[in-house]
């Protein structure tokens, strides 16, 4: 998780204003803010905020209290920040940590994803593991996917119609709108349009669309007709 009080910022620090097609060095900057189509070369600290609209590649890891983007962003190393809203595509060639993301569109990382709060609109695909204490996951376009998923609150639904969803399965033929893990696990668990093999929480409700190898439930299972669970198990203690 992302830990704000880890950082004793210098005072003075300079901003980094990038407008049209830039490059810049990487370094510790106050705000840092991207109009157009920007290059960091080297890691990213930013004090106060950060701002994108439009492309931004980090060739490092970038660490900021807040984030908002509207665009593409690919971070090259680690990206950590208190909060993090992303209206487009984000990835991250490693993990993710932050107190709040909140994404519209499609996140990508290749390592894990850890925040207090995740709220998602699109896709995901998480090659580690997703771990949030309240995660809310609706689904479109395409299919996510996560090695592992863990939380506290995990709920899983499939958001209704979207204006360019045609597109996306023209370019990507044959894929569904759902998620796939190997394994998830929490307290309170609702899931629809989900590929598992094996759901593990105190309170599990399988929805629609769900197809689960095995759910292990400690208080409460409910499960849609539909639904295909290959194994059912209460556990105690």
């Amino acid at each position: 998780m992302y830990r704000e009080e880890q950082h004793t910022w210098p005072r003075g620090l300079p901003n980094l204003r990038m407008n049209g097609v830039i490059r810049a060095v990487g370094g510790t900057y106050e705000h840092v803010h991207v109009d157009g189509v920007g290059r960091i070369a080297g890691d990213v600290g930013v004090a106060s905020a950060a701002r994108v609209n439009g492309v931004l590649t980090v060739e490092g890891s970038m660490d900021t209290p807040e984030l908002r983007a509207d665009g593409k962003l690919n971070i090259e190393g680690v990206l950590k920040g208190r909060m993090i809203n992303i209206n487009g595509i984000v990835k991250a060639e490693s993990h993710v940590f932050a107190e709040s993301i909140k994404i519209s569109g499609i996140l990508k990382a290749d390592g894990n994803v850890e925040a207090e709060k995740v709220h998602l609109q699109g896709a995901l695909k998480v090659e580690g593991l997703l771990n949030a204490g309240e995660m809310e996951l609706g689904l479109s376009h395409m299919e996510s996917r996560a090695g592992e998923i863990g939380g506290e609150s995990i709920r899983v639904r499939r958001l209704r119609g979207s204006g360019w969803k045609w597109l996306l399965k023209w370019i990507i033929p044959g894929s569904e709108t759902r998620l796939v893990a190997h394994v998830i696990e929490g307290d309170d668990i609702q899931l629809e349009y989900t590929h598992a093999d094996i759901v593990r929480g105190q309170r599990v409700i399988i929805g629609k669309g769900c197809k689960i190898g095995r759910v292990e439930y400690r208080d409460q299972l409910t499960r849609h007709p539909d639904a295909e669970i290959g194994r059912e198990e209460r556990t105690y203690g």
